[in-house]
């Protein structure tokens, strides 16, 4: 404003002076000048006067986050920094409208794990990552996306178990409606407590009516099977405690974790580590500088609660912490990996984190993003390819008892 009063000022003193065509021309110019500094002025004052709308700032909090954590620095050839202009510069007529813009921009990243979380989900990854019990009104079962929506594990005593429905069944329809995705069936399976609701599953050829009762249900990440097998569901930073109380002081043990598609990264090292002696490798971190990081079993002697045979059991859904668990223990001597109908595994080699958005923070969902890559113990970086397996058993379905497919 300054600059533009001086020559204000300058533009008078010229014109009351004004003799001549020299003096007329410099007039028009410095006239012109100030015309254009007193736009930019203008609009400079307008900016400032119009604070960001709620929508707004959520949108440039999403922005910032995933441009502070994002491991690909190019950003999938995006103009990152133009991206924000038009993602802030909008104008939104709701939250959902900024969540939707937030989520259209990261699934432009080029990478499948970075994406914007719903508030409802991610309080339900927040609780899953920490470990608390997923206490649920529903029919506590296990679901993954394979030939549609498919049960991998059946809460012993769950509503589920006592309708008769099975680890392997595909859920068709809940309440009488088509269901596509695991989400959404897990999403209709949830309601109020005491209410009935009808599944219709696949079982092999045959077709599987089931009306369940629903009820509270604690969902346990780790238990033994009726077959005697150490099932993980998934890792939490609870797990290694959990399987520390259930491991056995010695002989033979079989790990499932088929369908077990990660969770805590921390939960897979320090559960790992109740296997491995001191100084051996269990995986290596690379953040977004490219600087490695190694985790290594720290400690020996009574911390190695394990000294026996071990067996893990995976399939093409065993990814991500998962795969650090079985890969330091397959690639240190300590365990064999069996592939159920498959020669390895998912093969998620990148990790996340779920930024919480919002205020409070995780009001506003999240943003889970990439934020560093691993290698396994050998150097392998298995992401696309997965951790190979010692052997391949083609009669295992999820169906099918842990021990039951080490027999065929």
């Amino acid at each position: 404003m300054l600059l533009l009063l001086l020559l204000i000022r300058l533009v008078a003193a010229l014109d009351v002076s004004a003799k001549g065509p020299p003096r007329t021309a410099l007039l028009k110019q410095l006239r012109r000048q100030a015309l254009v500094v007193g736009i930019l002025a203008t609009a400079t004052t307008a900016c400032a006067a119009a604070p960001l709308s709620a929508e707004q700032r959520f949108a440039a909090e999403a922005w910032r986050e995933t441009d502070r954590l994002f491991y690909e620095r190019t950003f999938n050839g995006l103009d990152w920094f133009g991206e924000r202009q038009k993602l802030v510069g909008r104008s939104y007529k709701s939250a959902d409208e900024a969540r939707a813009a937030v989520a259209e921009l990261l699934s432009r990243l080029g990478d499948p794990y970075t994406r914007y979380v719903a508030p409802d989900a991610y309080e339900r990854l927040a609780a899953a990552t920490v470990g608390d019990a997923a206490f649920v009104a529903g029919a506590g079962v296990q679901l993954v996306d394979l030939d549609g929506p498919t049960i991998v594990d059946v809460e012993p005593g769950a509503p589920a178990d006592a309708a008769g429905l099975r680890p392997g069944d595909v859920v068709d329809a809940v309440g009488g409606d088509s269901v596509a995705t695991a989400a959404d069936a897990a999403r209709r399976l949830r309601g109020a407590e005491g209410s009935r609701v009808e599944v219709t599953a696949r079982r092999g050829q045959s077709t599987v009516r089931a009306s369940i009762s629903r009820a509270i249900v604690a969902l346990s990440s780790v238990r033994f099977t009726s077959d005697g097998a150490l099932r993980i569901r998934s890792f939490s930073l609870e797990t290694p405690d959990l399987v520390a109380k259930k491991l056995p002081g010695s002989g033979a043990l079989l790990v499932d974790l088929r369908g077990n598609g990660g969770g805590s990264l921390e939960g897979g090292i320090e559960t790992a580590r109740l296997f491995l002696k001191s100084g051996e490798k269990i995986v290596a971190v690379l953040d977004k500088r490219g600087a490695p990081f190694e985790y290594a079993a720290i400690e020996d002697g009574p911390a190695v609660s394990f000294r026996g045979k071990t067996t893990i059991l995976v399939d093409k859904q065993t990814a991500s912490a998962a795969e650090v668990f079985a890969a330091a223990l397959a690639q240190n001597g300590v365990a064999t990996l069996v592939g159920a109908q498959t020669d390895h595994t998912y093969g998620k080699g990148v990790i996340q984190v779920a930024q919480p958005l919002g205020s409070p923070p995780g009001a506003g969902g999240a943003a889970a993003v990439t934020v560093a890559k691993y290698t396994t113990p050998d150097g392998s970086d298995i992401n696309g390819n997965g951790i190979p397996t010692t052997r391949t058993v083609d009669r295992c379905t999820l169906a099918d008892a842990p021990r039951q497919c080490l027999s065929s």
